[in-house]
């Protein structure tokens, strides 16, 4: 009998825990939200002024755009997932409409962002395995292009993208990256072939 209340005690916990939808809200901020609705999310607000509360300018200036473009706005040192990344970064189309984030760490040895890849993935796996309307698509050969990737696709227009990589940082050098994507799938790529409307 137990044994029976053990079993049905695991089966509810993984039930609850599995998802039927890839997750499209972030702090607060719906995939598809405008960039001042994202400015206007009370709880990334808190989190903004914990990080800064003892640093003023960084808090007036932490819904920057990267580089001064009208892309994406960075936020470094956040925690996610149970795990802490070293950026997570929201992605804005041309009409500033919220449609990526991003996780990212980095290394130069690869165990650490190895070991946080793969243990991700199995929570990931938990959450989102053999769920309907999830499918599952994996990419394991490191030799073609020094990555590999796991990606959760939702019937709900969501995607979760898990991958980790060996490749350049801006100033050059190299590293051992996890990244950790969510994204809208048709805005994805409506942004990303942006220019050939102008062809």
């Amino acid at each position: 009998m137990r044994l029976l209340f053990a079993c049905l005690a695991l089966f509810i916990a993984t039930a609850a825990f599995a998802q039927t939808d890839v997750q499209d809200t972030f702090y607060g901020v719906k995939i598809r939200s405008s960039y001042n609705e994202m400015k206007a999310s009370t709880d990334l607000k808190d989190i903004m002024k914990d990080k800064y509360k003892y640093y003023n300018w960084g808090y007036r200036h932490a819904y920057d755009w990267v580089d001064g473009k009208k892309e994406r706005v960075r936020f470094p040192e956040m925690n996610f997932g149970g795990r802490n990344w070293d950026y997570c970064e929201y992605y804005f189309n041309d009409d500033k409409v919220f449609y990526q984030i991003r996780f990212y760490s980095g290394t130069k040895e690869p165990a650490v962002t190895r070991d946080t890849y793969k243990s991700l993935l199995k929570d990931l796996k938990l959450k989102y395995s053999e769920q309907s309307g999830i499918t599952v698509s994996e990419d394991t050969d490191w030799d073609d292009d020094q990555s590999i990737s796991t990606v959760f696709t939702g019937d709900n227009g969501m995607t979760c993208e898990l991958q980790y990589s060996y490749e350049a940082a801006s100033s050059g050098q190299m590293y051992y990256y996890v990244f950790l994507y969510y994204y809208d799938r048709e805005l994805k790529k409506e942004a990303k072939y942006k220019w050939l409307e102008e062809l």
